[in-house]
């Protein structure tokens, strides 16, 4: 009520701030709101599942990702921020089954550092890379250890990474640096 600008350029309602399409089942669609809720289509957008609670995360939860596995149907991973909380921690969600149920895979990723990019490899399901306020991470298993992602990449912050499958290539885009490309993926399979 008190808002400046009030119904020009406030809203009551959250904003989609990620969005994902399964390449393995035709109509899977996954959603992730600033408001931190995750909405599970499987029907390409006829009904929706509201998912509002996750193991670990607080109240006022900012979906940075939801991303749908690349090798399992009923495999989704979802990353959120709360650092406008004053909660720095990262945080990494799994679920094998939809999202009815979910795994803190965030494993030992510094205590300190917000995650906001995820993404998984396209040749291997376990190989996982997370962008976060001081760099890059990669777990090659699945999320039990996170590494960081070295080779002259300076600590910033990362918003945005990609795997180009053609030349099976890590694309980083950081917030104030610009771009980035690992063009080599085999060592860390």
């Amino acid at each position: 009520i008190d808002a400046v600008a009030k119904n020009a350029s406030t809203s009551l309602y959250g904003n989609i701030v990620s969005l994902d399409e399964s390449p393995l089942k035709e109509g899977l669609l996954l959603a992730g709101t600033d408001d931190g809720l995750v909405q599970v289509s499987e029907d390409a957008g006829a009904h929706w599942r509201r998912i509002d609670t996750f193991p670990g995360i607080g109240e006022y939860a900012y979906v940075s990702r939801v991303v749908a596995s690349r090798f399992d149907a009923k495999t989704i991973y979802a990353t959120f921020d709360r650092h406008k909380m004053g909660d720095l921690k990262p945080y990494v969600l799994k679920s094998t089954d939809l999202g009815r149920s979910w795994t803190n895979i965030s494993g030992d990723l510094p205590a300190n550092g917000s995650v906001y990019a995820f993404v998984q490899d396209s040749k291997d399901s376990r190989l996982l890379f997370v962008g976060t306020e001081f760099g890059v991470f990669f777990t090659p298993n699945d999320g039990k250890n996170w590494i960081a992602l070295k080779g002259g990449l300076p600590v910033q912050c990362i918003r945005d990474l990609a795997i180009q499958r053609r030349e099976d290539d890590l694309v980083i885009g950081s917030f104030s640096r610009g771009f980035y490309v690992l063009d080599d993926l085999s060592p860390l399979r």
